[in-house]
């Protein structure tokens, strides 16, 4: 993290979605319609870094974020369906999910969770653009490496007793192991049963194909640069044996192609990607 900055991550999310927007063809994955009103000039300007002829990596991310996004989205109305009225995004960054809700979810609680420096300067953002918080949702500063999430609710709202959906996306992988096993534990501490933990995870260096060797280093020098060096991976049986060690029942892990193709009637016109997976983990 850079102080006074939304994290560059969290910027490349919302740029990538804007950039599925522009560039690829309906039916969309995510129709994130207030990704672009949230950049800055900057970050604008990252959205065009994703158009067609963009380094594959860049053009994977402008499938895989949205499809990550939609995933949990999905997973929150299938939830809101059976009953679950709260829903709490860790890392939200530049989440936009408050401001698209439908209608028929408005009796939701939501509640952002993210770094204070990537909380102050969205709230500057949104002050700006003249859109107020929802009454239904609530942003909450969490600086998960030397805090808990746990800690962070307890000074809101928020009710361990009732179920809940978390979306954990783009958050594991840039924690230590010892950090994001103690935040699993204590995330099935506060979940009341019926709760799920939506989160991606990321392969193993050496479990990727060699396309992603041949870029090792850059991708290492930029997440580093940008102050948010990746440390933690697992392969599949390795997180579900981490969520159980947690305190979670079942874990399930879905691969991105799998997804893809439920979401999509078509194939895609760049390769999906081969780095992550997604799971859900239940209490």
């Amino acid at each position: 993290m850079i102080e006074g900055r939304p994290s560059e991550t969290a910027i490349e999310v919302a740029a990538a979605r804007e950039a599925h927007r522009r560039y690829d063809e309906a039916p969309l994955l995510l129709d994130d319609v207030h990704a672009a009103a949230l950049l800055d000039e900057a970050g604008l300007a990252a959205v065009e870094r994703y158009a067609d002829g963009a380094p594959w990596i860049l053009l994977e991310n402008r499938l895989f974020l949205p499809l990550r996004a939609r995933f949990v989205e999905d997973r929150l109305a299938r939830a809101h369906a059976r009953g679950v009225r709260q829903y709490v995004i860790l890392g939200a960054g530049l989440d936009s999910y408050a401001w698209r809700q439908p209608e028929s979810q408005r009796d939701l609680r939501i509640y952002e969770v993210d770094h204070p420096s990537t909380q102050a300067w969205k709230v500057d953002r949104l002050s700006g653009l003249g859109w107020p918080l929802p009454s239904n949702a609530r942003m909450v500063a969490c600086d998960f490496e030397s805090s808990t999430a746990s800690e962070a609710l307890a000074a809101t709202d928020f009710d361990p007793s009732r179920p809940t959906v978390v979306s954990w996306m783009g958050v594991i992988y840039y924690l230590e192991r010892e950090t994001a096993a103690g935040a699993m534990a204590d995330l099935a501490k506060i979940l009341a049963p019926g709760s799920e933990l939506v989160f991606d995870v990321m392969l193993p260096w050496e479990a990727m194909p060699e396309r992603y060797q041949a870029i090792r280093e850059q991708m290492v020098a930029w997440l580093s640069g940008a102050g948010e060096p990746q440390k933690n991976r697992y392969r599949p049986a390795e997180i579900v044996e981490a969520a159980a060690a947690a305190g979670f029942g079942e874990t399930r892990v879905f691969d991105v192609p799998s997804l893809h193709a439920q979401y999509s009637n078509r194939a895609p016109r760049e390769p999906l990607t081969e780095r992550f997976f997604l799971a859900v983990a239940t209490r």
